[in-house]
């Protein structure tokens, strides 16, 4: 491999630890017992609701790509903590749905929309365009490394 290269791959791991280290500034003051995952399940509900405020278990699953069981597994542990009830309505008992709770809406404000609300004005400034080249961006390193990882080169 040439000079050039090596240092494009070294640019790439440089501004891949640069997004690592964004990562990290995401609130790390979470309420007790409160995992990441489970506040990625809170913004699928919120996003997924319909009008009475109650999102389908295959709903929050779908939207977030993940496997009905491990969303089921999240959804329990959010019950368990206060933060979702579910319900079986009466009309058809194979469809769960799940609201949030009164401290569930509570996070749903402080953790995720308005910290959305603030991002979002500093990505504005960014522009969209720059914005979805980085996003398209991004998901073509994590695809060529993935082929590498899986032997496919």
């Amino acid at each position: 491999m040439d000079r050039q290269g090596l240092d494009l791959v070294d640019n790439i791991f440089d501004a891949l630890d640069v997004a690592k280290k964004a990562h990290a500034l995401l609130p790390q003051l979470l309420p007790p017992n409160m995992k990441a995952v489970h506040f990625r399940i809170l913004h699928a509900i919120y996003r997924t609701r319909d009008d009475t405020g109650s999102s389908r278990v295959s709903d929050i699953s779908k939207s977030m790509g993940i496997l009905l069981p491990n969303t089921t597994k999240f959804i329990n542990e959010l019950v368990e903590l206060g933060v979702v009830e579910k319900l079986v309505p009466t009309s058809d008992k194979r469809v769960v749905l799940v609201h949030t709770t009164e401290l569930g809406e509570q996070y749903i404000r402080k953790y995720l929309l308005d910290y959305h609300i603030l991002l979002q004005q500093q990505f504005s400034q960014l522009g969209e365009a720059n914005c979805n080249c980085m996003i398209e961006t991004i998901n073509k390193v994590y695809e060529a490394m993935k082929k590498i990882y899986q032997g496919e080169n």
